[in-house]
């Protein structure tokens, strides 16, 4: 029996593109896979209260799973407020076939023990003491040393209070870890979001993961939205994986002083985002002085701007302007 295990969707209308894509992706990996059963740990929204078109998208999802029996856990942000009272809008899907866990819930037939979100960390810490020997958890939170090697203050579970197998949703990228005192230490898998949500999980491993009984596979989907992040002058020599088909990318160009130019009509992507890198570095900043002049402006440099900018106005008319107003200061 295969279980398809995946989280964090994160589905997201406000990003033009974006929803269709994570859409898109689920999609394909239940086709490639054709599972028994689906559990989704969680975070299915970006946002607590979700909007009629990612409402609309979560049940596309659950139409094209069709009647495979599927658990889905409440994340935080599925839950309206902070209060652990359980309510949350995935509770429109529940059915027959579709079980929404808003409170811990245990399966005795297969072994299985579900753990939602809860901002009560010590909560969890009682709800893991609780799980029976040779059952395996599903949950929605992370534990200190998830996020970083020394520790994170946002957890207080350690990795000491896991006795069981257990497979978590919440941290975006795929960790895992030995739990318990004592041998054998099982092992605690934080599965990640099977593709990028924003910028800043550019070019992060994304997976998700098909459960065998004990054996488990962890996949690269190869498919769904995907952040890049690219220097200008960079671009050329990446075409090829930045116009990979495969997936639907979103580019972020950062360009520098030198105003390297973008291949536009070279890049096969869904967006373009531009940004400028800073100036100055944090040391010029720091060592400003108000007094003195941070950089010269001089003929070179308008000379160069005039280059770059196809100005209709002359760099001799731009620096005749210049010193004017140097004249009059």
């Amino acid at each position: 029996m295969q279980t398809l295990l995946i989280t964090d969707l994160h589905l997201n209308s406000k990003t033009p593109g974006l929803l269709e894509s994570q859409v898109s992706c689920f999609k394909a990996i239940v086709d490639r896979e054709c599972p028994d059963d689906v559990i989704i740990m969680g975070d299915i929204f970006m946002h607590r209260k979700p909007s009629p078109s990612e409402l609309l998208a979560f049940g596309q999802i659950l139409n094209w799973i069709g009647g495979i029996p599927t658990v889905v856990l409440r994340g935080n942000h599925d839950s309206e407020t902070k209060a652990d009272d359980g309510i949350t809008a995935l509770s429109v899907f529940d059915n027959d076939y579709v079980q929404i866990v808003t409170h811990t819930y245990t399966d005795k037939l297969k072994n299985r023990v579900f753990i939602p979100h809860y901002e009560n960390q010590e909560h969890i810490i009682h709800q893991l003491e609780m799980v029976p020997k040779d059952y395996t958890v599903f949950g929605h939170f992370g534990y200190a040393g998830c996020l970083n090697s020394i520790g994170d203050s946002d957890f207080s579970l350690s990795l000491s209070n896991f006795a069981n197998t257990t497979y978590l949703g919440h941290i975006h990228g795929f960790i895992q870890g030995r739990g318990g005192l004592q041998e054998p230490h099982p092992v605690v898998t934080c599965l990640g979001t099977p593709y990028t949500t924003n910028f800043g999980e550019a070019f992060k491993p994304c997976f998700y993961a098909i459960l065998d009984g004990y054996d488990v596979e962890y996949k690269e989907p190869g498919c769904g939205p995907r952040h890049l992040l690219f220097e200008a002058k960079e671009l050329e020599n990446n075409l090829e994986t930045i116009n990979d088909p495969s997936y639907h990318t979103f580019l972020r160009v950062m360009v520098d002083a030198d105003h390297y130019p973008i291949p536009y009509e070279q890049l096969r992507v869904h967006s373009i985002d531009v940004k400028y890198s800073p100036v100055f570095n944090e040391e010029e900043i720091s060592s400003y002085e108000p007094d003195k002049d941070l950089f010269a402006i001089n003929e070179k440099v308008i000379t160069d701007y005039v280059d770059q900018a196809n100005s209709t106005i002359s760099a001799e008319m731009l620096m005749q302007g210049y010193r004017l107003l140097q004249d009059e200061n």
